[in-house]
């Protein structure tokens, strides 16, 4: 069933629904009250009768709403209608950091510290309100488009984690993040935000995790008993006081970590105002042992203490065999590497059964995608039709509904992260659920599609056959780069034709580039003699004795006109603003004004410049402001 259309409490209609996730779906509403647009998660059906679940969600939401910061999403309202529970959100445009992360691999350091202070305010504002979040990771942080850092997801993530994570549950999406006593199912409190928050700023520096495999086990197990590869053997360019800064951030016992996210803030400002600067000692932890974790603490999180009480019991079991047999002989002596060999093959035994048991999960999610499990039940599939290298555009048009033996349903196709390539832009690169796969069939189904953003670097082709500079100019513009044309004389290229450019045919350019064309405006006329030009005046003039006479008469020579000077010229385009519906376009030669004229968003015009020299100076404005000053050659 969709909820697109359905209007929420008599005053949120949704209109799209933008994500989805393991507990809930996140909807794009319109607040009719306020005329605002806002974010509507809902929870899943499968968790709405789950009464334990909703009275926490609930309890959680309604604390996470009194939040107020500028890094933490805004909640508006809880409520409860139909069946259905739900949080009202602040919306924002923008993409989560971990696209980010995944689009920039490694982030300058300077970045990436300025981020984690954004997210640690974020955190400590919900902390100084006694809220946890417990699920810190990129995924749950937007990023706007100004560069602002969004803390998301409070309210769900409390109540989440209370519930008991099993290798199989929600924690994988989550588990290279996750805090020791997370993975241990111990005590957590505000430090095991600060470990996860040093753990994303370790990624963000770095490119990867400080811990990671295909199995969430494994990685949970890497948490409690491995030491992350320090920062600077990734990347050398992190000053040694940040990698101190991390480390002591993601130090595995809780009371080695920074005691508040206000201590952490204070030397994340510390290393970026002086970076040399001596700021934190991290302590060595010793790192967790099997046999410490089996006996002192309980591990329901990932089913670790399964690991250990395999170890612990058979150990004594081994012990009450001797004790018993002690007399009949003697116990038979291992070496350390001999123990540490059969405990490592216990933990390997343990990991991969949990591991069958994802993996038996995973097939089975593979059969209901796939519409097998579908038909073994009676339900009907859909196949997910092809749309990768297709014009994002023309998918959307082609897929927006289907009618499937009367039956009308919908594709949903939303825009996932951006990629570079040489392709068109806007050219679907890769899509998920993959062509031909099938899904269960239901009113809306959503297709995520890798977008291609085209390449910065162009290849010139050859514009010198074109016989229309408009064609030109509209050919360039669609490249994302500027055309400039100068004209010339030219016996031999018709009219309007190109003669050459610059750069050459083959150059590489990259957007936003000048592309200077030259421009046949014909043959050139040769200058007509002034009139009268070859009958020379002739004057008399009376001799001193009065008569007149051969001797007396003088030809004088006429004055003869000098040419006009040659002008030269040069064609300028100019072009609207980008950022802005219209400005007041002003082109000043040699510092007087020649042009003045509105030219709104998307619009081009022309200007003749002339002058008897060989160049003149140009500065563009556009409403005032100085966009352009450079030395433009004429012809």
């Amino acid at each position: 069933m969709t909820l697109i259309g359905k209007v929420l409490a008599d005053r949120y209609e949704i209109l799209e629904e933008i994500g989805s996730g393991g507990m809930a779906v996140v909807y794009k509403a319109k607040c009719k009250l306020l005329n605002r647009f806002v974010a509507i998660k809902v929870l899943r059906p499968d968790l709405q009768n789950d009464e334990e679940f909703v009275r926490r969600f609930n309890v959680e939401a309604q604390a996470a709403a009194s939040l107020t910061h500028p890094n933490i999403v805004s909640i508006y309202d809880v409520g409860n209608q139909d069946g259905l529970h739900y949080i009202v959100m602040e919306y924002i445009q923008g993409i989560t950091l971990k696209e980010y992360i995944d689009e920039k691999h490694i982030l300058p350091w300077r970045e990436a510290v300025g981020y984690a202070v954004q997210i640690a305010k974020g955190l400590e504002e919900a902390h100084r309100n006694s809220i946890i979040h417990r699920d810190i990771k990129p995924h749950n942080i937007i990023m706007k488009h100004d560069g602002v850092l969004k803390v998301t997801d409070f309210g769900i993530a409390r109540a989440n984690v209370q519930q008991t994570m099993t290798c199989e549950d929600s924690a994988i999406g989550s588990v290279h993040y996750i805090s020791p006593e997370q993975a241990r199912g111990g005590y957590t409190d505000e430090r095991s935000d600060i470990y996860s928050l040093g753990i994303v700023l370790y990624e963000m520096i770095t490119g990867t995790v400080p811990f990671d495999s295909e199995r969430p086990v494994t990685v949970a197990i890497m948490h409690l008993q491995e030491k992350p590869v320090p920062p600077r053997e990734h990347n050398l360019s992190i000053p040694l006081p940040l990698e101190r800064i991390v480390l002591k951030a993601i130090t595995k016992e809780i009371s080695s970590r920074y005691k508040s996210v206000s201590e952490m803030i204070e030397d994340l400002d510390g290393v970026l105002n002086d970076p040399s600067r001596e700021i934190v000692q991290v302590e060595e932890t010793p790192l967790v042992k099997p046999e410490d974790m089996g006996t002192t603490k309980k591990m329901p999180a990932v089913k670790l203490e399964s690991i250990e009480k395999v170890e612990i019991i058979e150990e004594l079991d081994e012990n009450k065999e001797d004790s018993v047999k002690k007399s009949k002989k003697k116990p038979v002596k291992r070496t350390s590497a001999e123990i540490d060999k059969k405990k490592e093959k216990k933990v390997i035994t343990i990991a991969i059964a949990c591991a069958v048991a994802v993996i038996l999960l995973i097939s089975l999610a593979f059969l209901s995608i796939t519409g097998i499990a579908g038909m073994l039940m009676g339900s009907e599939s859909v196949e997910i039709p092809e749309v990768e290298g297709m014009l994002y555009e023309e998918a959307v048009e082609k897929y927006v509904d289907i009618d499937d033996e009367n039956a009308k349903y919908k594709f949903n196709i939303i825009k996932g992260k951006t990629t570079e390539s040489r392709l068109e832009e806007g050219t679907i690169l890769s899509q998920e659920p993959e062509a031909g796969s099938k899904v269960k069939k239901k009113d809306v189904i959503v297709i995520t599609v890798e977008i291609s953003s085209g390449s910065s670097d162009i290849t010139l082709k050859n514009y010198t056959r074109y016989k229309d500079s408009r064609n030109v100019e509209l050919e360039i513009e669609k490249l994302g780069l500027r055309a400039e044309f100068v004209e010339e004389f030219s016996d031999t290229i018709p009219t309007g034709s190109v003669i050459s450019q610059e750069p050459q045919a083959g150059s590489t350019v990259r957007k936003g580039d000048t592309i200077t064309f030259y421009v046949s405006k014909g043959p050139e006329e040769a200058e007509k003699d002034p009139e009268n030009q070859d009958n020379p005046s002739v004057t008399g003039s009376q001799s001193g004795n009065g008569q007149t006479g051969s001797n007396a008469t003088t030809n004088t020579e006429p004055d003869v006109e000098k040419p006009p000077v040659q002008k030269k010229s040069t064609m300028l385009t100019l072009y609207g603003p980008k950022n802005k519906d219209s400005a007041l376009v002003q082109v000043n030669v040699n510092g007087s004004t020649i042009y003045s004229k509105n030219l709104a968003k998307g619009t081009s015009d022309v200007v003749k410049l002339e002058g008897t020299s060989s160049t003149v100076e140009v500065e563009i404005f556009h409403d005032g402001v100085s966009q352009q000053k450079s030395t433009v050659k004429l012809h």
